[in-house]
C-alpha cells in the first residue's frame, strides 16, 4: 500500500474537518476507511466504537414513533455515524504507516500551515479595521482545532520528526506563529480544552496528591480572574480594544453557557435574549423532554426543539432547530438519559485510563493523550456539541491513538511519558 496515498487520505481528513461541514468530512471519512480498512482492530477501538453505534441505535428507536422529516432523520443519523467513521478510518490509516511518527509529525505541519494562512489572512486585511472581537473573529476565522491539536502535540509529545529538523530557527519561528495564530481566534474554548489536555497529559488532573496540588492551584487561579472579571467593566471602556472586547465575552461566559432568562416569545425586541442563546437552547430540551415523557430514550433521529419564533439560520428563517449548542442537551434530547449515560460512559473510560496498570513507558504516555482526549470531549460537550460538531476533532485523534498504542515498541519509544503518575 502506498504510503504517499496513505498520508495524503489523513491530511484530506484534516482538511475536510477543517471545513467545518457535516457532508464533506463524513464522505471523506469513509472513503479514507474503505481505502485502508482491516479486518483486524484493538480491544479499544472495539469498546469505544461500540459505545458510539450503542448510542446510534438509541436514536434508532425513534422509528417506532416517527413524526420529524425524512432529511432531518438521515442527518441527524449522519451525525452519529460520522465519529465513527472518523474513528476507524484515522485507525487503519496509522495502523498501516510503516513511520508512526508521521501521524502526529502530519498534524502539526497542518497546524503550521493553517497558522500562516492564517497570519497572512490578518496582515492583508487588518489595516483600518475597526477593534471588535465579534467583527475580527467574523472575518479571520472563530476557530482552528487543527492549530489546537498541533500545539498540544508540540508541547506534550517527543520525537516528532519536525522537532528533529536542522532548520531550527524556522522550527521555532513557525512554533511561535502558530501560538499567536491560537491566540488570535479568540476562541475561549479552545483555550480552556487546550489547557485542560496538557494538564491531563501531565498528570495534573488524576486523582491523587498532584491533582487535588493542581486543582487547588486552579481554584484559586479561577477565583482571582473572575474576582478581576467582577470588578472589571470593559463596557464602560471609551475605545474598546481587541482584548477589552474579548474579556466582556469572558465576563459573559458562565450566562451565556449556563444561565437561562425567562423570555416571552412575544417579545419583537430580543436583545436581551442574544447573549443566553446558549443556555436558552437548553432549557428549552430539558423542558420539552420533560412535556413528552420521553426522558429515557429521547425525542430520536430527525427531532427538533422549538424555539418559539423564526430566527436566520444560515441565510433561511427557521423555527425549529435540529441541533443545539450544548452538547450534553444534544445528546439527551436525541437519546434521553440512556444516551446520555453512554456517551458519559465513553468519556470516564477514557479518562480510565490514569489508572491504566500497563507499565511501558511509552504505554503510559499513550495512556495519558486518551485521558486528555476525554476532557477535550467534556469540555467542548458543555459548550458546543462535543464530537458531533462537524470540526471536533477529538475522534480523530482517538483513533491515532489507539492505532499507535498497539506498537510496544513504536519507533524506538520515540512517544514517552514526560511526567510521573
Amino acid at each position: 500500500m502506498s504510503q504517499n496515498l496513505i498520508r495524503t487520505g489523513i491530511v484530506l481528513l484534516i482538511v475536510a474537518l477543517w471545513t467545518e461541514n457535516l457532508e464533506i468530512s463524513f464522505l471523506v471519512s469513509a472513503g479514507v476507511l474503505l481505502f485502508n480498512f482491516g479486518s483486524r482492530f484493538s480491544k479499544e477501538v472495539f469498546t469505544i466504537t461500540s459505545i458510539l453505534f450503542g448510542l446510534m441505535c438509541i436514536g434508532f428507536l425513534s422509528l417506532f414513533t416517527f413524526d420529524g422529516g425524512v432529511y432531518d432523520f438521515v442527518k441527524d443519523f449522519v451525525y452519529f455515524l460520522r465519529p465513527i467513521t472518523i474513528l476507524l478510518a484515522v485507525y487503519f490509516s496509522v495502523k498501516n504507516l510503516e513511520k508512526k511518527t508521521d501521524f502526529f509529525n502530519i498534524v502539526v505541519l497542518a497546524g503550521f500551515s493553517f497558522a500562516l494562512i492564517h497570519m497572512v489572512h490578518i496582515g492583508v486585511e487588518i489595516i483600518g479595521m475597526k477593534p471588535g472581537v465579534d467583527k475580527f473573529r467574523n472575518k479571520f476565522g472563530r476557530f482552528n482545532h487543527v492549530e489546537m491539536l498541533a500545539l498540544f502535540a508540540i508541547i506534550c509529545v517527543r520525537g516528532l520528526p519536525v522537532k528533529k529538523t536542522r532548520f531550527k530557527v524556522l522550527y521555532q519561528f513557525f512554533v511561535i506563529l502558530l501560538a499567536v495564530s491560537f491566540l488570535l481566534y479568540f476562541s475561549r474554548t479552545m483555550m480552556i480544552v487546550l489547557v485542560l489536555m496538557v494538564l491531563a497529559y501531565y498528570g495534573y488532573l488524576k486523582l491523587n496528591a498532584r491533582g487535588a496540588v493542581a486543582l487547588f492551584g486552579m481554584l484559586v487561579t479561577g477565583g482571582l480572574f473572575i474576582l478581576f472579571l467582577s470588578q472589571y467593566e470593559p463596557s464602560e471602556t471609551k475605545n474598546p480594544t481587541l482584548i477589552s472586547t474579548f474579556l466582556t465575552k469572558m465576563k459573559n461566559s458562565y450566562t451565556e453557557t449556563l444561565e437561562p432568562i425567562k423570555f416571552d416569545k412575544n417579545k419583537l425586541d430580543r436583545r436581551e435574549l442574544w447573549p443566553r442563546w446558549r443556555a436558552y437552547e437548553a432549557s428549552l430540551v430539558w423542558n420539552e423532554v420533560n412535556e413528552e415523557k420521553s426522558w429515557l430514550t429521547g425525542k430520536g433521529f430527525g427531532s427538533t426543539v422549538d424555539v418559539g419564533f423564526d430566527i436566520m439560520l444560515q441565510g433561511e428563517e427557521i423555527r425549529h432547530l435540529p441541533t443545539v449548542h450544548n452538547g450534553v442537551a444534544y445528546v439527551y434530547m436525541k437519546t434521553g438519559l440512556i444516551g446520555l449515560l453512554v456517551y458519559l460512559s465513553m468519556i470516564g473510560m477514557l479518562y480510565m485510563q490514569y489508572y491504566n496498570r500497563q507499565i511501558e513507558r511509552n504505554r503510559v504516555s499513550f495512556n495519558r493523550l486518551l485521558v486528555a482526549c476525554s476532557f477535550y470531549i467534556f469540555a467542548s460537550s458543555l459548550v458546543v456539541t462535543g464530537i458531533f460538531k462537524p470540526y471536533d476533532m477529538a475522534t480523530f485523534l482517538i483513533g491515532g491513538i489507539l492505532a499507535l498504542k498497539q506498537f510496544s515498541d513504536f519507533e524506538n519509544r520515540n512517544i514517552r511519558d514526560e511526567g510521573n503518575s
